[in-house]
């Protein structure tokens, strides 16, 4: 009886077993760091002051944000729309991972250290808020996408 079982029992695993070894991983491609984009349309001859803006407050926060290790790198991109439900500008921001976006009470406090220091360099947050006001009136916020760098294998 054993040796009628012992080829059933073997055929069963082989069969079971198979599909993990045909199942290989055939994406070229790994996952790398994580991406907020942010794209923003500009008013009619407005995109100078809105980047003049930017540099003011974003600019030095993500320049902070970085030397603290909060973000990896981040980047302004600026050009011309494509149509006319286009964007103009983009906001770049890289983090190491998705786990580097997930709430964290330390985390939270550096950017909010960062952001007080920011408010009282620009005047205090009620001249931030007259800028924030400003910045409506500027732009349209087209709406904000994460997305991760894939890199080759």
């Amino acid at each position: 009886m054993r040796t009628i079982l012992r080829p059933f029992v073997l055929l069963s695993l082989a069969l079971c077993t198979a599909p993990l070894l045909i199942a290989q991983d055939d994406n070229p491609f790994k996952e790398g760091s994580v991406f907020t984009v942010a794209m923003i349309r500009t008013e009619a001859n407005s995109q100078e002051g809105y980047l003049k803006k930017l540099n003011d407050y974003w600019y030095p926060m993500m320049t902070t944000a970085k030397e603290q290790g909060l973000i990896t790198s981040f980047s302004l991109l600026a050009g011309e729309f494509a149509n006319q439900d286009d964007y103009d500008v983009m906001m770049l921001v890289e983090y190491p991972n998705l786990a580097a976006m997930d709430p964290d009470p330390a985390r939270e406090a550096k950017w909010k250290a960062i952001r007080d220091a920011l408010d009282a360099k620009v005047g205090g947050k009620d001249k931030v808020n007259a800028m924030t006001e400003q910045f409506g009136q500027m732009r349209e916020y087209m709406g904000n996408k994460v997305m991760r760098e894939m890199l080759p294998k």
